[in-house]
Order: C-alpha cells, then structure tokens, then sequence
C-alpha cells in the first residue's frame, strides 16, 4: 500500500470512529431516559438547556473567525506561488528565493488578521 492508501484508510475510519461514538452516545442517552420514564421520575431537568455557574461559554465565533482567516490565508499563499512560479524560479528550473517562508509569512499574517477581527467582533459581548 502506498502512503495515500493508508491515509484514506485512517481518515475512513476516523469518521467511522466518530460516528458511531455520536451514536452510542445518542442511543444510551436515550435508554437512560426511556428508564426514568418507566420508574416515573422527573425528566423535566434533562431536557432543559443547561447553564453553567460559570459563566464559559465555548467561543465558536471567535474559532469560526480564526479558522475562516488561516484558510484565507492559506488559498492567498498558493495562489501567489503559482502566480509566482516563473517569477521565483532561475534560469536551470531551481527556487532562486524559497517560497515556503513566503507561504508561511501569507497564513500567518491572515491568521493575525483574522484574530484582530474576532477579537472586535466580539468585543461587544466582552462588555455585558
């Protein structure tokens, strides 16, 4: 097997993993009330939306933002080494500038981009 085999084979059963966890986890959350429901018990508490003492709420806007920045940031970099190709190569076909640090410069500076426009996009919530 060549290396793409097995990593299609790990992403396969990867998502299979987390699938049939998600359906454990479905199906034995639905036992256990199915259960209180026959013993006549209150099930009124499981199915309300529960608030933490805390206060943390998982900042998924914030994580949106980020990942939506970095994958901008990624596409713009190869595009412009493509664009570039004929630009960065000498005349023998070799890399007369490395276009790595090029790539990595373009996903970082959209990634910090990115986190500047969630850190204010969220900020108004910061204030409540």
């Amino acid at each position: 097997m060549r290396g793409e085999d097995y990593f299609m084979l790990f992403t396969i059963l990867l998502l299979v993993t987390v699938f049939l966890s998600w359906y454990v986890y479905l199906k034995t959350r639905n036992k256990e009330r199915m259960a209180l429901i026959e013993r006549d018990k209150d099930v009124s508490e499981l199915y309300a939306r529960r608030k933490s003492d805390s206060g943390f709420q998982f900042p998924w806007l914030k994580v949106g933002i980020i990942a939506t920045g970095f994958s901008i940031g990624w596409l713009v970099a190869w595009f412009l080494i493509l664009a570039m190709e004929n630009v960065l190569k000498d005349s023998f076909g070799n890399y007369s500038i490395q276009p790595e640090p090029i790539f990595m410069g373009i996903i970082f500076l959209f990634t910090s981009i990115s986190i500047l426009v969630a850190y204010f996009a969220d900020k108004p919530k910061n204030k409540e």
